[in-house]
């Protein structure tokens, strides 16, 4: 007869490795790197969603904002992002994306919207993160829109790059058949030139005007970004600059001294991070 020999490993505990394994290796929930970005693949990589060439089938991914206007970001300010991946006859889909600096690096931070989360992987020396679709949450007919946040850096830090892929896929259970689609989108720091400065609407009411020795302004008009004033003359030049810990607050007003200006008219820029972001005119007089 012949002898059962126990192994010492319980079979439950056999199980759970194997359903452990499997999950890792086929986690439904998106894949953190996986945005086409220098360095990375797509989904459409090696034992994946491999079945076509990326951007060779019918549908499409595309990139927009509802606040970030031509593609010019204002330092310190959060933006509405939306991924949509399409295809006809598709009722699956999922992305992955990323706001990057040239060298590879986070440009900024990501926050994850409904259906969404943040996953992380470490590229080129970088932990990049990503925003990823959960399981099933893009299961609508034809297209899908994904929204999340994004909060441009706090300084200009010139070009940034959002890179995404999108998926279309099957649902057939494994990955043969899928669409992988990508796509990117260069996004520039905001300038504000002079001329822009001069026509831009009187928003804040500076009082007295004429002034002689102080001007004052209501703060509860300004945008709590504003840290700093800047004072030009008409040939363009900046004669006074003021950090907000220069200005003397009281209330919702505050004061800043301009005695050490000559006579004539000036154009006062209130800015953020040295970007104007609102201006007024006054005139100084002895």
């Amino acid at each position: 007869m012949k002898k059962l020999v126990s192994l010492g490993f319980p079979l439950s505990l056999c199980l759970m490795f194997l359903l452990s394994s499997y999950s890792l290796q086929d986690d439904p929930n998106g894949k953190a790197g996986a945005s086409g970005a220098p360095g990375e693949t797509t989904c459409n990589a090696t034992d994946c969603h491999n079945s076509f060439a990326v951007n060779s089938g019918t549908g499409s991914v595309t990139i927009s904002s509802s606040n970030l206007t031509d593609w010019a970001y204002v330092p310190g300010t959060t933006y509405t992002i939306s991924v949509t991946v399409a295809q006809s006859s598709i009722n699956l889909f999922g992305l992955c994306f990323e706001a990057l600096k040239p060298n590879g690096d986070n440009a900024g931070t990501l926050h994850a919207g409904t259906g969404t989360q943040i996953k992380n992987k470490t590229i080129g020396g970088f932990q990049r993160k990503s925003i990823t679709h959960n399981n099933n949450t893009g299961a609508t007919a034809n297209t899908h829109t994904f929204t999340f946040t994004w909060d441009a850096p706090t300084t200009d830090i010139g070009d940034i790059t959002f890179y995404v892929a999108g998926l279309a896929a099957n649902a057939n259970g494994n990955e043969i058949g899928d669409r992988v689609y990508s796509t990117s989108q260069v996004v520039t720091a905001a300038a504000v030139g002079l001329d822009e400065i001069a026509a831009s609407k009187e928003a804040v009411l500076l009082y007295p005007n004429p002034a002689q020795h102080n001007l004052t302004f209501s703060t509860s008009e300004l945008s709590t970004l504003v840290n700093e004033i800047i004072i030009i003359d008409l040939s363009g030049k900046t004669v006074l600059s003021l950090k907000k810990s220069d200005w003397q607050i009281s209330g919702n007003n505050a004061t800043i001294d301009i005695e050490s200006l000559t006579t004539g008219q000036y154009t006062l820029c209130f800015a953020a991070n040295g970007r104007a972001i609102s201006s007024a005119s006054f005139h100084k007089i002895k």
